[in-house]
């Protein structure tokens, strides 16, 4: 029999390198880094939980949509986790590798809900009467969101190469508001950062946005009324949207059709956002344990917006927001963490 402190140390041996004598390697994760704060909250969270409880390691790459997709798609670990998959946004990949007929090289966990349209400062409402997207057809109305003297509104629809700033500019164009608008499509970092002096100084601004975000904590915005949203007039694969064959909104992106913005149409709201985090489904084998956890995690919108107010508003950086949440609610984890 061995002494008391072999045995100890025969038994961390093998804990750290198996029975067979060779090191257990860790698995390796790599998750997408995007360009927008939600996403940025949610993979520090998942990297933080990776890492400590999972005993993995992960790296957060910044690359474009399609290259996230594309990667994820071929299951060679290059990417392996989009943290923030917006629907109906992409409802171009979601057809493609997660939709029933598909080749469902994707997984995708519960979603949480959030909300799009366009908003103005509370002040803009209160002071011209600024209601609903039938008002900004008013040439008056519109105006009042003319900054460059060319006699045209403008209004932030979005960062170049989003499908929601597609989307957008074809609801400008339905509405009938497209002819006394012209959109701005610039950067996140660009629109808040004129959003900031236009609100300081009391000027009128119309945007796109969504929640959860910081804005709606740092600012008192109003989200335009527009017609409810009654289905999809296109019928496609995506699982979990409702058709209508006379449905308001009938979408088609440059990927889709060359002739996509005549042939697009879209007369409603958004219809309520489901966010995903979706990750390749070769993660089962290569980092099964990673791909349990990520397959247990349910997200709400109000914690993603504590996350993100924390990171923007409060200045602090990402990765330790994301520590602090994790060490403060156990309770959680240790539910996304069960069986593993």
């Amino acid at each position: 029999m061995l002494p008391p402190l072999a045995l100890a140390l025969a038994l961390v041996v093998t804990l750290a390198f198996g029975a067979t004598g060779i090191p257990a390697a860790k698995e390796r994760v790599v998750i997408a880094e995007l360009s927008w704060d939600g996403g940025l909250a949610i993979a520090h969270v998942l990297k933080t939980i990776i890492e400590t409880e999972l005993n993995g390691e992960v790296d957060l790459i910044l690359v474009a949509q399609p290259v996230i997709f594309a990667a994820m798609d071929r299951g060679d670990g290059s990417i392996d986790v989009h943290p923030d998959f917006w629907m109906p946004n992409q409802a171009g990949f979601w057809n493609r590798f997660i939709a029933k007929g598909s080749r469902r090289t994707l997984v995708v966990t519960k979603p949480y809900h959030a909300h799009q349209g366009l908003y103005i400062p509370r002040y803009v409402q209160e002071r011209y009467g600024v209601k609903s997207v039938e008002d900004l057809s008013d040439p008056v109305i519109a105006k009042l969101f003319d900054s460059d003297g060319n006699d045209k509104g403008e209004y932030w629809a979005g960062a170049p190469g989003w499908a929601s700033t597609n989307i957008e500019k074809v609801k400008a164009k339905s509405y009938g508001y497209g002819r006394y608008f012209e959109p701005l499509e610039v950067s996140v970092a660009t629109f808040q950062a004129k959003l900031k002096t236009d609100y300081r100084r009391k000027r009128p601004i119309l945007f796109y946005y969504w929640t959860p975000e910081w804005i709606h904590a740092a600012y008192d915005l109003v989200r335009l009324e527009e017609p409810r949203f009654d289905g999809f007039a296109m019928e496609s694969k995506k699982d979990d949207v409702r058709y209508n064959p006379n449905g308001c909104w009938k979408m088609y992106q440059p990927k889709d059709d060359v002739d996509w913005y005549a042939k697009s149409r879209i007369t409603c709201a958004w219809p309520d956002a489901r966010v995903y985090i979706a990750y390749s489904a070769s993660m089962t084998k290569r980092a099964p344990k990673a791909a349990q956890f990520l397959s247990q995690v349910t997200l709400t919108a109000d914690m993603v917006g504590e996350w993100i107010f924390k990171i923007v508003v409060e200045k602090k950086e990402p990765s330790d927001v994301a520590k602090k949440w994790v060490e403060e609610h156990s309770g959680v984890v240790h539910d996304w963490l069960k069986g593993i």
